[in-house]
């Protein structure tokens, strides 16, 4: 296997590029800026949501360029929110100096620093969303998340590895705080902490709040791992004992697949709160999470149990072992998105996997959500022009992160739940070629073998397919470029090569039922669409026979059969239409009403899993516990 053990850096220099490649210029950076550059950031406002940056930035005469962080690293996009900067004011010996906005880079600033300015002080405030249609809501009355790329300017074409920091941040009165961050000192609410390269720093996330608890889920090891909590109330930081060795399970069952940790600690930030916005983000010795308010204690919906152990698995994919194409040495040179169904799809297959191992699912949730994968993309019409591989590169496709009208036609970001049935299909076919003695687990250990606490290695497809041939061989460029690639239509191979196929019944699955609790009614497999607790369309699938009907996302549905709207009416209708009967419904489109008529007689459809008769049940042992 290919991979490199010299410093990511060096490596990713030492990598040839086009010249033609607008990539080359990014990547032609100073190692080194001299000096250090002072952070303050005061993050009190909470009621306003306001966050006050201070920047003391060491300079010398002539011309200098300022960049805010453009391309965030686990977005796979140009998403620095930007639009959420305000009151930049830039001074240089007590006097303000005139900046201007690159007109062909809107993240980048200049200015001309005069002679005898050896210190910029800048000053400037991110204004955190307030509802959510302004973006991610990440700061409440309670709690903060703090992304230390939305709160800092840095000096451009120097490698952010050689750019250091020294941060501090300003807390409201008796909050609390979890970050990877070492801590220096703590002066009342101001914590201070080390100076670090700004790579490491945005790599770094703080979350802070009123309520907040640590749960050691491995503190005996040299490499500890933490789950640190806020929350907008001390109830929901009751974690039940169950759910706690689950989550204690999960670092013991990434060991199993991984081998030794990449990192010298381990911090999983946890908000749990049904207010702040939902966010699920790697770094490489922390992640993001956000879950519902009874999420400790237990309480459905079940269905992102998977969050954790996916960015979990990141600290190998994606973070220690990164896509040579998605690397850059800092935040506003293009990242390129190829490799995705490695770093994404991968880790959502690992998700699903530790996720059951660990028991943060129940097997028949687990096989529930295997079903819903595959019943999902067995029936996606969008398979038949748009292949897996070109899902990549939706990141940025989706540049104003709207919802798509027709989901299924025109498929998102597929590369994370498609390519779990890919490597599904990898692991089976490794377990059969090799008659049950190689497995995907094996694939991974090998793979990420000699991984040292801070060092990145860079690969290239080229090495995962030389890694899974030493394990087992089996021509694995062919066999996964043809499973990206096609537009066939065809359902994935992967459940069926581990001997369990998808059957409907009436019956919704627990996957299902969970959404169904929280008050969706989910047609997608009879009628074809989905309908909110509030009678709105939130999907309607491409030539489904609500979409023949003349339905579209967004209508509302006032009416079934001459009854004002409920899901219960809705499903019994749909029962009833198996007589001949059609489904009748009055729907509401902004300000015009009609009557619309959906000729199905298939009755209620929902997806579950059975064995293959004949064939050997490997997703059993798949999915069966290793520690």
């Amino acid at each position: 296997m290919a991979l490199g053990v010299a410093p990511w850096w060096v490596q990713a220099q030492q990598h040839d590029a086009p010249r033609s490649d607008p990539r080359q210029v990014a990547m032609q950076v100073q190692p080194r800026y001299p000096g250090v550059i002072e952070l303050e950031v005061d993050a009190r406002d909470i009621e306003r949501r306001i966050q006050r940056v201070r920047q003391r930035i060491p300079v010398s005469a002539g011309a200098l360029t300022l960049w805010y962080p453009q391309w965030i690293p686990g977005n796979h996009a140009p998403t620095g929110p930007i639009n959420q900067m305000a009151g930049l004011v830039i001074r240089g010996n007590g006097q303000s100096l005139q900046w201007t906005r690159d007109s062909g880079d809107m993240y980048a600033f200049t200015l001309q620093v005069p002679e005898g300015v050896s210190m910029l002080e800048v000053e400037f405030q991110y204004l955190s969303p307030t509802a959510a249609d302004q973006g991610r809501v990440a700061m409440t009355p309670n709690l903060l998340d703090l992304q230390w790329h939305r709160v800092v300017l840095y000096p451009a074409g120097v490698d952010a590895r050689g750019i250091q920091i020294k941060p501090s941040l300003r807390l409201p009165a008796g909050w609390q705080s979890g970050s990877a961050l070492e801590l220096v000192r703590r002066d009342g609410d101001t914590e201070h902490y080390a100076t670090l390269p700004l790579m490491t720093l945005i790599d770094s996330p703080v979350f802070a709040g009123r309520h907040f608890r640590r749960f050691a889920l491995d503190d005996s090891a040299r490499q500890p791992v933490w789950l640190e909590v806020v929350a907008e109330n001390p109830q929901a930081l009751q974690a039940d004992a169950t759910v706690l060795e689950a989550h204690r399970a999960l670092v013991r069952e990434a060991d199993a697949v991984f081998g030794s940790r990449p990192y010298s600690r381990y911090n999983f930030l946890l908000a749990v709160s049904d207010v702040f916005s939902g966010i699920g983000l790697e770094h490489a010795q922390s992640s993001e999470n956000g879950m519902h308010d009874g999420y400790l204690r237990g309480e459905r919906p079940f269905l992102d149990n998977d969050l954790l152990p996916h960015e979990y698995a990141h600290a190998w994919i994606g973070k220690a072992w990164r896509p040579r194409p998605t690397w850059v040495p800092h935040y506003n040179a293009p990242m390129h998105n190829d490799e995705l169904w490695m770093y994404e799809g991968q880790t959502q297959y690992w998700a699903v996997v530790l996720a059951a191992r660990a028991g943060l699912w129940k097997p028949d949730y687990a096989l529930g959500m295997l079903a819903q994968l595959q019943a999902n993309y067995a029936t996606q019409p969008g398979r038949q022009w748009r292949d897996l591989h070109d899902t990549v590169h939706q990141g940025i496709l989706d540049f104003n992160s709207k919802p798509q009208a027709w989901a299924d036609w025109q498929r998102a970001f597929e590369f994370y739940n498609e390519s779990t049935l890919l490597w599904l299909g990898v692991d089976a076919r490794l377990r059969s070629l090799s008659k049950g003695k190689v497995t995907l687990d094996d694939f991974a250990k090998r793979f990420h073998q000699g991984g040292k606490p801070g060092e990145i290695r860079l690969y290239d497809r080229s090495d995962v397919m030389q890694a899974l041939e030493a394990v087992q061989p089996g021509n694995w460029d062919a066999f996964i470029g043809q499973r990206l690639q096609a537009r066939d239509g065809r359902a994935p191979e992967g459940l069926e090569a581990a001997g369990w196929e998808v059957y409907f019944s009436d019956l919704p699955n627990p996957v299902i039922a969970d959404g169904e609790a929280e008050g969706l009614t989910d047609l997608q497999y009879s009628l074809g669409m989905k309908v909110g607790s509030d009678g709105v369309l939130q999907s309607v699938g491409w030539e489904s026979a609500a979409f023949k009907a003349g339905l579209a996302k967004d209508m509302t549905l006032l009416a079934v059969n001459g009854l004002a709207y409920s899901g219960a009416r809705l499903k019994q209708a749909v029962t009833d239409a198996k007589g001949g009967a059609p489904v009748e419904l009055i729907v509401r489109q902004a300000d015009s009403f009609r009557t619309v008529r959906i000729d199905y007689r298939g009755g209620l459809r929902y997806p579950h899993l059975r064995r293959i008769g004949g064939r050997p049940d490997l997703l059993t042992k798949i999915l069966a516990p290793r520690r």
